[in-house]
């Protein structure tokens, strides 16, 4: 009920588009993908205004349907399926349309706000890396890698909300991408390194003298706690600042939101400990409803 209220509101009215729409809700209600973009997904998609929601629907759908290819089932059919996948996009956007409902969404969505291919195309270059994965020399070789994985989603989002491009603020907007990311480094570490993956820079890891062999295995050090903060401290540190710049842009009430998630998300990382080594950093649900339900309610009834 509730998704065809916000396909009236976007004004999508062919039943074809309707259902295709409505495929990528059912997407996103299933995912169980990582704790910063899915579970952040949900909460935002019921802060946008509701003609918003459908396209950002698409926009998250298609991410999620990428990112279990390039995180799950099979290592050695990982490459084949996110190639496949990538090569279906860029062809439903060559066509114009797609028999997959979430392609067929997505290109319409892209038509309707004018985005250029080349956010998907940027996001499929970084979900590559992560196939072929290789340690993050330095932080900045890791900000890079986000922002491509990133900007995608949040570029859709600026785009889809306010009907324009803001260019003024798409770097701040990069920033907080680069903080989400970091975030989600932390709060997934322990499944990344079952996963054969280390995404702490390992110039961070020689300023703490962390050997990556024993972060690897999951054997905890004390210079671990530090190095644990040291991260965590990227995201808090830069957070008052980016926001007060985004203070008077039309994404503001937004973006305090995500800043006040990330809080919560990296406090939660400091203080598991060494349990971050071994299990997935989860907070309980109810201070996340908490903070976003105030936006939420900017966009009531909808």
């Amino acid at each position: 009920m509730l998704v065809r209220r916000w396909l009236d509101a976007a004004g999508i009215t062919d039943p074809v588009l309707r259902h295709c729409y409505t495929v990528c809700s059912r997407v996103l209600a299933n995912n169980d993908g990582g704790i910063i973009r899915w579970q952040m997904s949900w909460l935002a998609s019921r802060a946008l205004p509701a003609a918003a929601r459908p396209h950002m629907m698409a926009s998250d759908a298609h991410a999620s349907r990428a990112d279990a290819y390039a995180d799950s089932g099979p290592v050695e059919d990982r490459q084949r399926r996110l190639a496949a996948f990538a090569e279906a996009t860029i062809a439903a956007f060559a066509v114009g349309s797609s028999h997959d409902p979430v392609l067929h969404a997505l290109v319409h969505t892209y038509q309707t706000f004018g985005m250029p291919l080349s956010r998907i195309q940027d996001m499929f270059t970084a979900m590559q890396r992560d196939v072929d994965f290789r340690d993050f020399a330095t932080f900045e070789e890791l900000s890079q890698w986000a922002e491509q994985l990133n900007t995608f989603g949040w570029a859709s989002l600026l785009r889809t909300t306010t009907a324009t491009e803001l260019v003024e603020v798409e770097p701040l907007v990069r920033q907080l991408s680069v903080l989400c990311q970091v975030t989600d480094v932390l709060c997934d570490l322990s499944e990344d390194l079952d996963d054969g993956r280390l995404y702490l820079p390992l110039e961070d890891l020689d300023r703490f003298e962390v050997a990556p062999a024993d972060l690897k295995a999951k054997q905890w050090t004390p210079a671990m706690s530090d190095l644990i903060a040291f991260e965590a401290a990227r995201v808090t540190d830069r957070l008052p600042a980016l926001a007060a710049e985004l203070e008077h842009s039309p994404v503001s009430p937004f973006t305090h939101a995500v800043g006040e998630h990330l809080r919560l998300l990296v406090a939660a990382a400091v203080d598991a400990g060494q349990d971050v080594l071994h299990r997935p950093v989860k907070p309980p649900t109810r201070p996340f409803l908490n903070l976003w339900r105030p936006v939420m309610r900017a966009v009531i009834p909808c």
